[in-house]
């Protein structure tokens, strides 16, 4: 397995409110190279949300905590992948408890796309419109579904899926992580053939280009470094108005 990530400013903002975390060694959580090897490979990506740095504060907390808490599990005969689920819950309670007890923390919150690969089968669970994409024999195929309310209206065939990148409303989410004492965490299960290509992204990346300029970008470049760049690139060109995140994962 490689993979390749990338977070960029955008445009429009002074500060990067989205956190990545990367299945590797952490000295400061004393993360070691055996318990990525038997608990699997997580990837995280938080795009946060709230008034001044507070969305910055809730998707950093959210993923390191998620990424210390899952990797300290000492027990490995349980199953790992609800482990992970209880972790992601009982930490949207912690970031709760910090909007309710600190006034400059008041309204923030955090989506998040993780993506745990063990089993050889890859397991997601997210909240909130960031999204998480797989490529296979070059279709490009959304795994994931946004909460949002233009996500609904997509659904019930109000607007195309085109329509939500432009909508007016596509950045009010029904979900998101701290924002209320328990969340709904969607979850998928899904397997995976040598070749495929993984994409976790922030809507800084979706609300910019299309799933056809994606998926073109995948198909047309063989280094997963080119190809993460080339995303943020794209997004950039094409107005880059909210920071731009891009994990690309080749199995």
């Amino acid at each position: 397995m490689k993979y390749s990530a990338r977070t960029d400013i955008g445009k429009k903002y002074d500060h990067n409110e989205d956190t990545f975390v990367l299945p590797e060694t952490n000295k400061k959580y004393n993360i070691k190279t055996p318990d990525v090897k038997n608990k699997g490979k997580l990837f995280i990506l938080c795009d946060g949300i709230g008034g001044a740095n507070a969305g910055e504060v809730a998707s950093e907390l959210t993923a390191n905590w998620i990424f210390r808490d899952y990797y300290s599990v000492e027990d490995t005969s349980i199953d790992l992948t609800k482990k992970l689920k209880e972790i992601i819950e009982l930490v949207n309670t912690k970031i709760y408890n910090l909007t309710q007890e600190y006034e400059n923390y008041k309204g923030m919150g955090t989506t998040i796309a993780s993506l745990l690969f063990i089993h050889k089968k890859a397991y997601i669970y997210s909240v909130g419109d960031s999204r998480v994409y797989i490529l296979h024999n070059k279709n490009l195929q959304q795994i994931t579904e946004d909460q949002s309310e233009v996500w609904q209206l997509y659904k019930t065939g109000q607007i195309t899926k085109d329509d939500i990148q432009h909508h007016p409303r596509n950045n009010i989410l029904t979900m998101a992580m701290g924002v209320n004492q328990e969340v709904e965490i969607q979850q998928y299960e899904c397997n995976y053939n040598k070749g495929d290509i993984f994409l976790i992204c922030s809507d800084g990346l979706t609300d910019m280009i299309n799933e056809k300029e994606i998926t073109k970008i995948l198909n047309n470049n063989k280094s997963l470094n080119k190809i993460s760049s080339n995303l943020i690139k794209a997004a950039n060109k094409n107005g880059g108005k909210d920071n731009i995140t891009a994990i690309v994962i080749s199995v």
